[in-house]
């Protein structure tokens, strides 16, 4: 299908915007909900040392970030992928995925227990104060299976006595359909002693455009691209006692509701497409969280109750109206998850703090298909860690930090026509961390760091256990994946306007899991195959990240080259981060105008291990005009992919072409 475009109406007034030099800087906004951040400290306990990165809530409004993976992909050393099979929005952290850098939601896990894995997609950005990304050498109070590095969601607190903000907005195709809608509140209290704050957000999509470079073929005619629809409702609600200037107990609720459909796959190196619906993607958090002065120590509690429930269904055509075949199915998750965290920080001297902290996590996996009993799945994980900070002299300051970690799995079923319900061997597995990170304060203007750091990541329940319809079979005794890090980093203030941040990385991986063939008879659907510690692999890299104002543009640039390689195999491609990563921007305020551009540059990427399947790679641009009124009232109208390029993430499951946003704002 084609059609007129109107993309001229933007194009004029972003082409002398050429992308400038830029990074993506957090505000320093005073509504971040502190208790809920984790970072590594100093021997004070007063101010976290570098090496992490923090986006802001400001960042996220001004480049229409509304779900997390498209956050995070602002971040450096951050790279947004696709699973396009599944319509899943994941990232990369210098090249560790999900898995291996779970995500947090104010220091609680929140990643779902079967797999370890999250669809950011369905994470809404609204209610956020920042988002904190750790890499490599991260805290070791953040308990177990941080092996590449931790993303924790920080929530808001309110600093006055009624504060708030409303806002939404539409989406427009290239030839004006309204196809999507948003709309948000934050609204908060602090008396003083106490404080509340609540949120809501509502993300509608009908469907997306394709653009028109994309070619048609037999599973995709170009136009509205086909079941790409989602709809994601979140409200979430928090309260607070703050009896005096050094303690504070909370409370928080989360709820988000969300569906959506799995658009096909519109390549052209498969035969087969799946067409899949999500009916059902919804996720409930219930914390508790305290901060209690005890003279030289504070002690810090965490508990938390969080629920997943998903369903899959499986369909026979295009039409979604059919379930006859085999490969057709309806499926069933109900997950929960219970744990607790304690850490104590002691002040032993001006120059020295020790932290000690324990976390507990019990995870339980329910599953079945439609007419097939519900199988059941159950792992315990604990954690023990250390981490001192000690001030070896003004400017110079040693972190040093171990864990051991323990998992233990309780329950494993399975399910066959001919056995019934069979139970599983449980296993179990231990891993120890470690690592070294020195600190060093050159001027005011300019820090060194330098970190070697020893993390893991145990197996989760699908690894172990997953029979992969019939091509696999489980392997109980899986052990940890390691990696070793290696960072050397420098950030430096450039005059009153410019901030450079550099870091060069590498990262050795060693006991990854990996699917290995073994005698097809041993399955019920060959050929055969089973998870097992076989692969090595080596990530290099470099960051960079500059910022500033020149003659009233505010310009930022951040920039990712990243080497993977697999040392097991070299035949064996590893997916879904390009070698080349970079984002853009240019804005300006005049009166009460803004103007904005920004660009997404990346090269191209395996998407198969085979490395037949490649997404090219693709620079797009967005741009965006907006105007503020007294009041706290913002307007804007806005294009994203400007230039209507037909990208991909993922091979065959292209990205929207042209979209149009008008949107508005109120801050109170």
């Amino acid at each position: 299908m084609r059609h007129t475009s109107i993309g001229g109406l933007f194009a004029a007034a972003a082409l002398g915007l050429a992308p400038g030099a830029f990074t993506v800087a957090a505000e320093t906004g005073s509504n971040v909900f502190e208790l809920g951040q984790i970072s590594v400290i100093d021997s004070k306990g007063e101010s976290s040392l570098g090496g992490s990165d923090t986006l802001g809530s400001e960042a996220m409004r001004k480049y229409d970030r509304e779900t997390l993976g498209k956050a995070l992909n602002l971040v450096p050393g951050v790279n947004l992928s696709r699973v396009g099979a599944r319509n899943e929005q994941m990232v990369y952290v210098r090249g560790f995925d999900l898995r291996q850098v779970p995500i947090f939601l104010d220091g609680i896990p929140v990643y779902v227990p079967y797999d370890g894995y999250a669809d950011l997609g369905r994470f809404t950005t609204f209610e956020l104060s920042r988002i904190e990304v750790v890499k490599g050498f991260s805290s070791m109070t953040y308990g177990p299976n941080t092996l590449g590095g931790a993303i924790n969601l920080v929530t808001r607190k309110p600093v006055k006595a009624f504060e708030g903000e409303i806002g939404g907005g539409l989406s427009l195709t290239d030839d004006g359909e309204n196809n999507g809608n948003r709309v948000y509140a934050n609204l908060g209290s602090n008396q003083g002693n106490w404080y509340m704050q609540a949120g809501m957000s509502y993300l509608d999509q009908d469907y997306f455009r394709l653009s028109d470079d994309y070619r048609p073929n037999a599973f995709e005619d170009g136009g509205r691209r086909d079941n790409s629809y989602a709809t994601d409702r979140k409200v979430n609600f928090k309260v607070g006692l703050t009896p005096n200037d050094s303690d504070e107990y909370v409370v928080g609720y989360q709820r988000q509701e969300g569906e959506k459909g799995n658009p096909p796959y519109a390549g052209d190196t498969l035969s087969s497409t799946r067409y899949w619906q999500w009916p059902t993607w919804d996720k409930t958090s219930v914390y508790a969280s305290s901060s209690t002065d005890l003279g030289a120590h504070r002690l810090k509690v965490r508990a938390y109750h969080d629920t997943y429930e998903n369903s899959l269904y499986a369909y026979d055509n295009a039409r979604y109206d059919s379930q006859t075949r085999a490969s057709s199915f309806r499926s069933w998750y109900d997950d929960y998850s219970n744990g607790a965290s304690v850490e104590d920080e002691w002040s032993l001297s001006d120059e020295n703090l020790l932290r000690l902290a324990y976390h507990f996590k019990q995870d339980v996996h329910r599953e079945h298909d439609g007419g097939e009993p519900w199988q059941h799945f159950e792992d315990r994980t604990q954690s023990l860690a250390l981490e001192d900070s000690h001030a070896l002299s003004e400017r110079l300051t040693l972190v040093v930090g171990v864990s051991h970690d323990q998992r233990d799995g309780r329950e494993a079923q399975s399910y066959a026509k001919t056995t019934g319900l069979v139970d599983e061997e449980g296993g179990e597995n231990h891993s120890n961390n470690g690592q070294v990170g020195l600190f060093f304060q050159q001027d005011e203007a300019t820090q060194w760091r330098a970190s070697v750091a020893r993390k893991s990541r145990f197996a989760t329940i699908k690894d172990r256990y997953s029979y992969r319809m019939g091509t696999a079979i489980p392997n109980p005794d899986l052990k940890s994946e390691h990696a070793t890090h290696f960072e050397v980093g420098y950030q430096r203030a450039l005059g009153e306007t410019w901030k450079l941040n550099a870091a060069l990385f590498r990262s050795d991986i060693d006991d990854l899991l990996q699917s290995v063939r073994i005698d097809a008879g041993a399955c019920s659907s060959p050929p055969c195959s089973q998870m097992q510690n076989v692969d090595k692999a080596r990530v290099n890299g470099l960051e960079l990240a500059l910022d500033g104002a020149f003659l009233g543009w505010d310009m930022a640039f951040n920039y990712l080259y990243l080497d993977r390689t697999n040392r097991s195999d070299d035949r064996v491609r590893l997916t879904d981060t390009p070698r080349h990563k970079a984002f853009a921007s240019l804005s300006r305020e005049i009166g009460r105008w803004r103007l904005q551009t920004s660009a997404d540059l990346a090269s191209r990427r395996y998407t198969s291990t085979d490395g037949l399947q490649v997404a090219h790679g693709f620079a797009v641009i967005d741009s965006k005009l907006g105007y503020r009124f007294d009041g706290g009232l913002l307007l804007e109208a806005g294009v994203q992919n400007l230039f209507d390029r037909d990208y991909e993430y993922s091979e065959g499951y292209p990205e929207p072409g042209r979209t149009y946003l008008v949107q508005g704002n109120l801050s109170f």
